[in-house]
Parts: C-alpha cells; sequence; structure tokens
C-alpha cells in the first residue's frame, strides 16, 4: 500500500503518493534550477507551477483524490520539458547546473561508471548483497545463494578440519578459534552495511546502476520502481520464503531457550538450599550468597539479549512475507548495539560471578582440608583413608615419607586384579624419600624375606633388620647382605612373566641363566595355575612390570624380631623421580632349629 502525501502547491493543497511526488520534485527542481538564473526566471517559474496546479485542480474535478505518478507523467508531457520550454540552450545550461549540483558526487561514476550503494528496493537485510550484483555484476539471487552456500562452507569446513587434527582438545579451539573465525564474514557484512550509503531517491538508484543521471533516466527508474512494488505486492520469492522459514525456525528455538533460561532465572531467585544443591551443584548458603548478584544481573542480560535476537527474528520473518516493512538501518544497528551490550554484560557479570563462587569455596575448601588434615594424620604422617586402612590392616609402619601424597595404590596388580592394593608412592617433579615396614617376632633358624616389587627407575630397596640377623650377599653386587634392589622394568614385562612366558614356549630371554634362579623358579612356580593365564594375558600381554626378589640365608641365633620393608632412601645417594609398588611380602623359615 502506498503513502499519500500532502502538498501545497500555489496556496492548494493535493494528495499525492510517493513516487509521484519524487518525479514532480525532480521536475519543479530542474526548471528552477534554470529560469531562477535568469531575469525574471522566478516569475516564469511561478507560472509553470501555477499552470501545474490547474491541471492537477482538473484531475480532481474529474473525481481523482490522489495524484499518481501516470498523472504526474500526463502532466510533464502537457508543460514540456526544460528544453521543450527554453529551447535547445537552455537545456544546456539546465544540464550544466545540475552536473555543476552533482559534480562532487559524480567523481566516482566518472571513474568506474558506477557507484557502491545498498540497494533499498530490493534489500533482505542491508541490501548489501543486492548493491554487490548491480556493482561487480550477476543477479541477486546468484549473489545471495553464495552468500549462504559459502558462509555454510566457511563455518563446516574448518570445524571438520580442527576435529579430525586435535581430537579431544577441539573445544578449545571451537572456543577460541572456530567461534571468532565463523563470524568474520558476519562482521564484514556488517561493518559495509553500516559505513555503505543507501539508495534513497532515483538518482542513487541510476548512479548505483551506473546509469546517466537525466530526466529520461528518471522517469524510467521511477516507472520501473513502480512497476517492482506492484509485482512484489503481495508475492514472496524463494529466497523470501528461505528467509521467512530459518526465521521462524529460529523464532521458535530462541522461544524456548526463552523460557528455559527464564525458570532457571526464576528458580535461582527463588532457591532454596535444597533447590540449589539439586539445581546448581551448590550446597552452602555463602556460595549462594557470593554469586547472587552477578548471577541475577546476569540472567538479565542473557534473557535480554534472548529477547533481542526473538524479536529481530520475528520481526524477519513476518517482514519476508511482506506483512511488515523491513527496519531501516539505523534500527538494525540500534538492536545490534543493544544485544552486544547485553551478551558483554551477561559474560562479564557469569565471570564475575564465577570468581567470587571461586574464592569463596576455595576459602571454605582450605578450612576444610585443614580441618581434614587434622583428623587424618597418624605419628606424623597424614593418610587418606585408603592408605591408613591398609596400614593398619597389614601392620606396617610409615618411617620416613617426603614428595608423595599416598602410600598404596591399586590397578596394576600382576594378575590384573584392579581391587588389589598395595604399597606405592610416586612423583615424577621431585625424588620420593620413604621408608615402611613391619615386624615380625622369629625364633632362631634361617630365614628367607621375598617380596613382588616393581619401579620405573632405580634406588628403590627391600631390606631386613634385626639382631643376631645375617644374610647371604652372594647376588647383592657389593650392597649389604640385608639389603636387594628392585629391579627397574617399568609397568611392563618383569621376571614373574618373563619365567612364565618361557615355561608356555612364546618367550625368549636375554639374560636365561639369571630367570634359571632356583629360588625366583621356585617362588614363581608356587603360584596358583587359575592366575599363571591371568599375569601372561595382564596389560595386553605385556605383563605389569612385577618381579620377585628375595634375600636368602638370614640366620637368626636367637629369639627377637625381625624388621623389614621397602625403601628410597637419600643416604642411598636417589635422585630419580618416579615411582615403585611393593606387596606379596613373605618371612619364612627355611631351615634351622
Amino acid at each position: 500500500m502506498k503513502k499519500n502525501i500532502t502538498i501545497n502547491l500555489c496556496g492548494r493543497l493535493y494528495q499525492i503518493d510517493e513516487d509521484a511526488y519524487e518525479l514532480l520534485s525532480h521536475y519543479t527542481d530542474t526548471l528552477r534550477d534554470y529560469f531562477t538564473k535568469q531575469e525574471g526566471g522566478e516569475e516564469i517559474a511561478d507560472d509553470i507551477e501555477a499552470r501545474i496546479a490547474e491541471l492537477f485542480d482538473e484531475l480532481r474535478a474529474q473525481g481523482i483524490e490522489a495524484i499518481t505518478i501516470e498523472h504526474v507523467q500526463g502532466v510533464i508531457e502537457q508543460i514540456g520539458q526544460v528544453e521543450d520550454i527554453a529551447g535547445e540552450e537552455a537545456a544546456q545550461a539546465a544540464d550544466a547546473t545540475q552536473e555543476k549540483g552533482n559534480q562532487q558526487a559524480s567523481v566516482q561514476e566518472k571513474k568506474n561508471g558506477k557507484k557502491f550503494f545498498r540497494d533499498s528496493q530490493n534489500k533482505m537485510l542491508a541490501g548489501v548483497l543486492a548493491g554487490c550484483a548491480h556493482y561487480f555484476g550477476s543477479s541477486i539471487s546468484v549473489w545471495r545463494w553464495g552468500f549462504v552456500i559459502a558462509l555454510l562452507l566457511w563455518i563446516i569446513v574448518p570445524g571438520l578440519i580442527v576435529t579430525a587434527f586435535l581430537g579431544l582438545f577441539s573445544s578449545f579451539a571451537v572456543l577460541f578459534f572456530l567461534v571468532p573465525l565463523d563470524v568474520l564474514p558476519l562482521i564484514i557484512y556488517l561493518l559495509v552495511a553500516i559505513f555503505t550509503p543507501e539508495t534513497k531517491t532515483p538518482e542513487d538508484v541510476l548512479r548505483m546502476k551506473g546509469l546517466e543521471v537525466n530526466q529520461q533516466n528518471l522517469t524510467m527508474e521511477v516507472q520501473e520502481g513502480m512497476a517492482m512494488k506492484k509485482k512484489k505486492e503481495g508475492k514472496s520469492t524463494l529466497w523470501d520464503i528461505f528467509i521467512g522459514v530459518n526465521c521462524v525456525g529460529l523464532s521458535t528455538a530462541l522461544t524456548i531457550g526463552l523460557i528455559v533460561a527464564l525458570c532457571f532465572f526464576v528458580a535461582f531467585v527463588a532457591a532454596s538450599d535444597m533447590m540449589a544443591d539439586s539445581w546448581w551443584n551448590i550446597d552452602k548458603t555463602e556460595d549462594i550468597n557470593a554469586i547472587f548478584y552477578p548471577v541475577i544481573l546476569s540472567g538479565i542480560m542473557l534473557l535480554a539479549s534472548i529477547a533481542i535476537l526473538l524479536y529481530c527474528s520475528i520481526h524477519a520473518a513476518v517482514s519476508s512475507f511482506g506483512q511488515t516493512p523491513s527496519m531501516s538501518t539505523g534500527q538494525r544497528v540500534m538492536w545490534f548495539v543493544l544485544w552486544v551490550a547485553s551478551l558483554i554484560g551477561f559474560i562479564g557479570f557469569a565471570i564475575y560471578g564465577a570468581g567470587r563462587l571461586q574464592k569463596t569455596q576455595s576459602a571454605r575448601w582450605d578450612m576444610e582440608h585443614a580441618e581434614w588434615v587434622k583428623t587424618h594424620t597418624h605419628d606424623g604422617f597424614v593418610f587418606n583413608d585408603d592408605d591408613w586402612n591398609f596400614f593398619q590392616k597389614d601392620g606396617w609402619k610409615l618411617v620416613k615419607a617426603e614428595n608423595t601424597d599416598r602410600y598404596t595404590y591399586s590397578g596394576e596388580y600382576m594378575t590384573g586384579n584392579t581391587n588389589v592394593r598395595y604399597l606405592d608412592a610416586c612423583n615424577n617433579n621431585n625424588p620420593v624419600l620413604l621408608v615402611t615396614e613391619k615386624s615380625e617376632k622369629v625364633v632362631p633358624g634361617i630365614y628367607r624375606l621375598s617380596a613382588a616389587v616393581r619401579a620405573d627407575h632405580d634406588g628403590c630397596f627391600i631390606y631386613v633388620n634385626g639382631q643376631d640377623a645375617v644374610g647371604d650377599s652372594l647376588y647383592y653386587n657389593g650392597l649389604p647382605a640385608n639389603m636387594r634392589e628392585i629391579p627397574n622394568y617399568g609397568n611392563a614385562i618383569g621376571n614373574i612373566w618373563e619365567i612364565l612366558g618361557m615355561e608356555a614356549g612364546f618367550y625368549q630371554s636375554d639374560d636365561p641363566n639369571y630367570l634359571n634362579d632356583p629360588v625366583l623358579k621356585e617362588l614363581v612356580n608356587r603360584i596358583p595355575e587359575s592366575d599363571r593365564k591371568k599375569i601372561i594375558d595382564a596389560n595386553n600381554q605385556r605383563g605389569y612390570g612385577w618381579s620377585y626378589v628375595y634375600i636368602d640365608n638370614i640366620i637368626v641365633k636367637e629369639p627377637t624380631t625381625l624388621t623389614y620393608g621397602v625403601k628410597i632412601d637419600d643416604e642411598e645417594n636417589t635422585s630419580s623421580t618416579g615411582w615403585f609398588s611393593a606387596t606379596d611380602f613373605k618371612l619364612e623359615r627355611i631351615g634351622g632349629k
């Protein structure tokens, strides 16, 4: 529906539509540009306007209420163009005047024949792509669909590449790389829309198309604009339908998101301790108090940003089907600025609230940890519950512990049983210093201490101490007779796995004499048949690095108490970082009275 304008011409009021008004204004301005520069020209121009008013009166007498562009064209034909009224010389002067008035605006036209505008007549968003079609060539549809396809490829292809090459780290890449990269084309589009002028008059349209600005082309342009408007009335193109359907889908999703966000917002405002615990994983009143106002402000900003997107998507959907005019550039810029401001506010308050929550929780956790340490300190050492229960159950005592926060572990026992707990210590940054031992009363005789052990570095030992107890030092390469170093296999193979592999016929050792040690073979042969296959198959048939070590011929002459255990001590010049494990200690009497 065209908008009518009331104009005052020679003291009389007339109703005229917008397109007719533009043509009439250009016609009368052209006449005055010429005649006002001549003596008596003002009177001539006034006479012409009076004649136009008389012709409009005749139209009104015929029952015509609003003057259209066809009526104005008829009036111009009756009165004539500038050249018809003033002759060729006048026409040239008028053209010179018009050219001089438009000299600055036409500098770009003289360079390339066209000036880049946003096309207001064919715009869907801001008219940028329609302007590109006029300036660079090709149809508007090709530019629009090309932009959509290029944008999809721009978003999808980098995402596939990042996912393929970064795997688990793709979420960080999406946040810090892909999201800014994806919105780059939209930012460029927005900047072009802000800084590029929009066609507002028929002259702008002619400059956009690279056509000469004259009366004939202006008339044709106004007529084409009228025809285009009539063609578009009540009619939607495929592009309009595409935009409308997508905007409807987006509006639906945003409506659901707005409702969900509003529900969570209201729930938080009215949250009790129970609701906070089950919904927000916050179980302390001080945590809620710390983040209450930041969450309120952040929630308001989030709701505002969703509401702005929802309003704009609904408006775009309705305008794409021709039910309402599209937004002006000023409106688009205003809503975009408000949306960005609300989004920045949401992120800012969310970060502020997260910082306050972290600070509050950190202070509480420090207090709770200090209380936990106080209640879990035994004999000067801090134990977790699993470690303390193991030490109490098996009679172990911690003598020294530095640079480790655990004394036991589970998950890689030789049979693959993840529930078996064993002595263990680990630190990959600083050397572990540890002495763990237990005691047994013994009678006179000859004893052997054996244990299943593993380590990933040298300098770990089992030992035995006791009055009048002397061990056999044949195998210890200069070590004291009461010590034996734990073999460094890491968490694979181990002499237990090697001996079982040799017996099964699928493994050949580089040092078979070592593995033929009769004591080692005896210890391995004690392993139940049901566990042997489990040991071979553990850790994808690689074993977990467990080995048997032993201290043999420990002679006890009088009833006494033997103390044995495992140590990584600075007295042995240990400087390696890493871990060790030990279990299945057995002190057995093998001879003597």
